[in-house]
């Protein structure tokens, strides 16, 4: 199972919001106030209808060598992922609907914004986190973004 919570007891969740892009952090900012930071409890239920549900490789990085997955992308610099992004979250924006960004550190809340925020600052969030985890909130989708440019697309497996 993977777990970002696995690095840390749940006392260390969380406790370093600085640590995200600064938008997040900034209540001037238009797409600043439509971002939740989600708490321990919040987080652990996000996991478990999620990253819990998949089998782990090394660390808190997914198994799709032993899951089945939709598709496998590769971004090249910051612009190829912003346009991927907004590729991959096109429906959702459509429909108005909110994602979660969970990170691979566990000491960054997981957050949830609307999806067209997520297109509009995936930059930002590339930035601040290069592995890290997008979630339509209510669809069954995961999508598993790392540091080497690697982006996989999954579906949810039930419980």
């Amino acid at each position: 199972m993977v777990e970002a919570e696995c690095m840390t007891d749940g006392s260390s969740y969380g406790s370093r919001p600085e640590y995200l892009p600064d938008f997040m952090n900034d209540s001037h900012d238009d797409d600043g106030r439509q971002v939740v930071k989600l708490d321990l409890a919040e987080n652990r239920a996000l996991a478990a209808a999620t990253l819990s549900r998949f089998p782990a490789a090394t660390g808190d990085v997914i198994d799709f060598e032993s899951t089945p997955f939709e598709g496998r992308l590769w971004w090249d610099d910051e612009e190829h992922w912003t346009r991927m992004a907004a590729d991959l979250l096109s429906s959702h924006v459509q429909r108005g609907e909110r994602i979660a960004v969970i990170w691979g550190n566990y000491l960054m809340p997981v957050v949830t914004m609307p999806a067209d925020v997520a297109v509009r600052r995936a930059r930002d969030i590339l930035d601040a986190g290069p592995h890290f985890w997008m979630h339509p909130l209510g669809g069954s989708v995961l999508i598993e973004c790392l540091m080497d440019g690697q982006v996989t697309v999954a579906t949810i497996p039930s419980s």
